[in-house]
């Protein structure tokens, strides 16, 4: 399980260091925070995962993702 301050830039390590998708983010701050609201920023979470495991770069998933972008430019 992965808590505190969790927002969709950690998705690429988390994924990297673990290999896996097997796990528990709790993003409250990183879904409730965005711009879009909750949905929006699930949707966001999502995304980040699938360009994690794909193997493509957050800001060139974003392009075709509005969600992700939305929450990039937000994210600490």
């Amino acid at each position: 399980v992965f808590s505190s301050g969790q927002t969709v830039r950690q998705a690429p390590g988390t994924y990297a260091a673990l290999g896996s998708t097997d796990l528990i983010v709790t993003a409250g701050g990183g879904i409730v925070a965005h711009p879009g609201g909750p949905g929006e920023g699930v949707a966001a979470l999502r995304q980040a995962w699938e360009a994690a495991v794909a193997g493509i770069p957050l800001g060139h998933h974003a392009r075709t993702h509005p969600a992700l972008a939305q929450a990039l430019e937000g994210a600490a």
